[in-house]
């Protein structure tokens, strides 16, 4: 496999890999997502029950994950925790009433430890040491994913999700781009209809769009040991 994709949540692949999981898929490479949760802490606009909404995001995830062009897909059914910050009413689910999220889960590291030995990915996009916005399932996600590379003894590049500019609450742990992708206004579109799949997630989607509209566009990373200039490929073969 070329590029990998692991998240804790649906909808995680789309805002930060969403047009280059698509465009790399285009070009003929084999693409692959990794989701760990169901996403059942997260918001319902009313259009489930919060019993029913890992099983609405799930099939969320399915449509958009159609639409990117992703070649090899698992979703798994770790319980996702409460976002930092979260009052009650706003994130919902059953996930945190029996364990606190991912980070509960250590086992997970042996769960992909087996996967890359199946899939040997040439390439791994996933969260960077303070999950973007410190969301407790994005920093143990980075944790279990780094470890598992390390303990897989493959030749794997890593990248992070590296924002251009941090929020200052979130400056801790951030680490500057050293892949940046522009995305073309056909992918672009696609792109945005996978977004929009994730209903029940609209208020993050329009969030999302409000703050960081620029990253619609434009995708970044961060390799790990890389030192040298901005590259705008993850892949050196992935070049049209």
């Amino acid at each position: 496999m070329d590029l990998l994709v692991i998240v804790p949540h649906p909808d995680d692949e789309v805002f930060g890999a969403g047009g280059t999981l698509l465009q790399y898929a285009e070009r003929g490479l084999e693409t692959g997502l990794i989701t760990l949760t169901h996403g059942e802490a997260g918001r319902t606009l009313g259009l489930c029950p919060p019993e029913h909404l890992g099983e609405l995001r799930a099939q969320e995830l399915r449509r958009a994950a159609e639409i990117l062009k992703i070649g090899y897909f698992e979703l798994m059914d770790f319980p996702n925790a409460r976002p930092n910050g979260a009052v009650e009413g706003e994130a919902r689910g059953v996930g945190f009433a029996r364990s606190t999220g991912v980070a509960d889960h250590p086992e997970i590291v042996d769960l992909l430890m087996w996967r890359l030995e199946l899939l040997r990915p040439r390439a791994i996009i996933t969260f960077g040491p303070n999950g973007s916005n410190r969301h407790p399932d994005h920093v143990a996600t980075h944790r279990f994913v780094t470890r598992a590379v390390a303990n897989s003894g493959q030749r794997i590049a890593v990248f992070y999700y590296a924002p251009p500019q941090p929020l200052p609450e979130f400056i801790e742990g951030w680490l500057p781009p050293t892949h940046m992708r522009r995305i073309p206004m056909e992918t672009l579109l696609q792109k945005l209809r996978a977004m929009a799949q994730h209903r029940t997630q609209a208020l993050s989607v329009l969030q999302f769009m409000d703050r960081f509209a620029p990253r619609l566009a434009l995708e970044s990373f961060h390799l790990a040991g890389y030192q040298g200039p901005i590259q705008d490929e993850l892949l050196w073969y992935a070049r049209p």
